[in-house]
């Protein structure tokens, strides 16, 4: 009896794991993005899903929770193309489209696009569902914050600069806070982002920020973006120049 029942338990947890190893979705940039108002883009949050079943599978993605202040827009986007804002299921429910995925297959083109409306500050917040067609109910989700911001801590500390350059931050190591200084030696496109030990992004300070040429220094609170204890990495990157130094956060 007790072979029996110990042989039902196993069948019970191989078929458990199986059926939860269909498919993996993740998110592969920032959970958070903080820009200021001059922001007048569209933020790009990116994520991965893939059948890892060995049979074809039809996908649904769906914003399981949606806060968006008035006249932004949030575009879901994968293989498929971008749907339109108002789309909150993809495909929609009744269509007769599929979003089919071949065994082992991976879409790297899921994205949640929120455009905002410019010079207004606000808050949205996306999460975006996946799950088989055939089991709504085994779903895996991700969540991606937009915060637009009347400034963003960076201030302009001189107009005159030689070269191009990336200082340590100070106070290092830091709680909360600390600063983050550079150089642009001529007017760029700018991003600097944070990154974990894992090489995943964790804060972007600043999203493809036109700024003027001179020497910046950013005041970056870790409690913005949620960071715990650890080390991390700020990387500045502009059409000509990429630099990426360590810091320590220890709260």
């Amino acid at each position: 009896m007790k072979k029996v029942i110990l042989l039902f338990c196993l069948l019970i947890l191989a078929s458990s794991q199986t059926y939860s190893q269909t498919f993996d979705f993740y998110r592969t940039s920032s959970k958070i993005i903080t820009v200021d108002t001059s922001f007048q883009s569209t933020a790009y949050f990116y994520f991965k899903l893939k059948n890892t079943s060995t049979t074809i599978q039809n996908f649904k993605l769906v914003k399981a929770y949606k806060l968006l202040p008035i006249g932004w827009e949030a575009s879901i986007c994968c293989k498929l193309g971008c749907m339109a804002g108002f789309l909150d299921t993809v495909p929609p429910y009744g269509s007769p489209d599929k979003y089919t995925m071949a065994p082992g297959e991976v879409d790297s083109s899921v994205s949640i696009d929120l455009t905002p409306i410019p010079h207004i500050t606000g808050t949205a917040i996306i999460v975006l569902r996946a799950f088989p067609e055939s089991n709504p109910s085994n779903y895996k989700q991700d969540t991606c914050i937009l915060n637009i911001v009347n400034s963003v801590g960076i201030n302009q500390i001189s107009s005159i600069v030689k070269e191009y350059d990336l200082k340590q931050n100070y106070p290092n190591p830091f709680n909360p806070s600390t600063s983050i200084e550079f150089s642009l030696q001529k007017n760029s496109d700018v991003n600097l982002v944070v990154y974990d030990m894992q090489g995943r992004e964790v804060a972007s300070l600043l999203n493809n920020t036109k700024l003027s040429q001179g020497s910046y220094k950013y005041d970056f609170n870790s409690n913005d973006f949620n960071l715990s204890s650890g080390v991390y990495f700020y990387k500045l990157v502009t059409g000509d120049f990429i630099s990426t130094k360590k810091m320590l956060l220890i709260k």
